[in-house]
């Protein structure tokens, strides 16, 4: 072999593993690192704008836009958390109360509600030749439903020491994304082989469609669980605050988010008599709390993208499912950022095709009044 390409293959190689254990030691930070930046690019609007009108260093701007954030966005962020937290404390101490007859006279509210009543009975009747007993089972899986339930909190709350430590490193990294992003993003277009105009356009539709998810996501889940708590508490659910942020969470899911909180509470409203409460909670959660999401998110960010609402949805939901909740704005990005260089391409190539396709110049039907070069057909001086 060549010496020169040994060596090439062996600094490629060199490249290659130093990249993939940056990656590693970098693997536990990447959740924090990335919502830095989506913070970082969403809010480089208003830091710019402190910039100019403080006039003060990169440093002490990138301080007070941290400061801001942290204010905006983590304290009443903890806050609720708190407020959340008491609310399944009370919740779940409260079922801790039930009693094994208190329990078993839930169950069977449930199942003489007029509209179960003869399900069940139909089923028991069917599956007698079984001597399943439909009731019994119920009542099992209620039991697993609790149990389940009470493990999935008693998980959550040893996720509360990892969720500060990661919080922490959103705001570590958001400082030096602000004070130190801007020589970092040149030096990345900079390394780019592509005219100084598409990359321009790709950094602007970069910030656009990250601005646009961020603040539509946000805004609408939290008019959303705004809306839906007030409703949880008009038809005398426990623990609204609980309930209404659960549905915040649930619309950041796009299409069927809201409805994974409040179909089952109204379903809980209509299986213990309460009709009248359950069917208001069904109606205003369908037609307003939907409604809202139908109006804002596509206001918000498809009227910024310039891109169809369909295909947004549809690279939040890819997003969601390969990377999580951070795939919400991951997905529309590169679903945008490929349709963008896709459409690059197709141009350049229509242009590649008019140039190779263009007709030979046939024999003119006046003579030029000037010679443009020697081409065979004129004078040679």
């Amino acid at each position: 072999m060549d010496r020169k390409v040994f060596l090439a293959l062996l600094a490629y190689t060199a490249a290659i593993g130093f990249v993939y254990a940056l990656y590693r030691i970098l693997q536990p930070f990447l959740p924090a690192l990335g919502w830095a930046a989506v913070i970082a690019i969403a809010t480089h609007p208003l830091y710019d704008a402190l910039r100019r009108h403080l006039r003060l260093s990169e440093t002490w701007v990138s301080a007070i836009m941290t400061l801001l954030v942290f204010l905006v966005l983590v304290v009443p962020g903890v806050l609720i958390g708190l407020t959340l937290a008491q609310e399944i404390v009370h919740a779940q101490e409260y079922i801790n109360r039930w009693s094994e007859a208190e329990r078993q006279a839930a169950i069977d509210q449930v199942l003489q509600n007029p509209w179960v009543a003869p399900l069940v009975a139909k089923v028991n009747e069917l599956v007698t030749t079984y001597h399943i007993d439909v009731k019994e089972a119920a009542v099992q899986g209620g039991r697993r439903l609790l149990t389940v339930l009470f493990g999935s909190i008693t998980g959550a709350a040893k996720q509360v020491a990892l969720f500060v430590f990661q919080l922490v490193l959103v705001l570590i990294a958001l400082f030096f994304l602000y004070r130190d992003g801007r020589k970092l993003t040149q030096g990345f277009w900079s390394a780019l082989p592509i005219p100084e105009e598409r990359k321009r356009v790709i950094h602007d539709t970069v910030e656009n469609v990250v601005s646009a998810v961020v603040i539509g996501i946000l805004v609408t889940a939290s008019v959303q669980g705004l809306l839906a708590g007030l409703a949880y508490g008009l038809v005398g659910l426990g623990s609204p605050v609980l309930l209404g942020t659960l549905t915040a969470i649930a619309a950041l899911v796009p299409v069927i988010g809201t409805m994974l909180v409040w179909v089952p509470a109204a379903a809980y409203l209509l299986l213990t008599g309460q009709v009248v409460e359950g069917l208001i909670l069904a109606g205003w959660c369908a037609l307003v709390v939907g409604s809202a999401d139908n109006f804002l998110r596509p206001l918000l960010i498809s009227g910024r993208t310039g891109l169809p609402f369909s295909l947004m949805t549809l690279g939040a939901l890819g997003g969601l499912a390969a990377f999580g909740f951070f795939g919400l704005v991951v997905g529309p990005l590169v679903l945008a950022v490929f349709i963008l260089v896709f459409e690059m391409y197709r141009k350049d190539m229509i242009a590649f095709d008019a140039g190779l396709q263009a007709p030979e110049p046939g024999p003119p039907s006046r003579p030029p009044s000037a010679p443009t070069g020697s081409t065979g057909d004129g004078k040679k001086g």
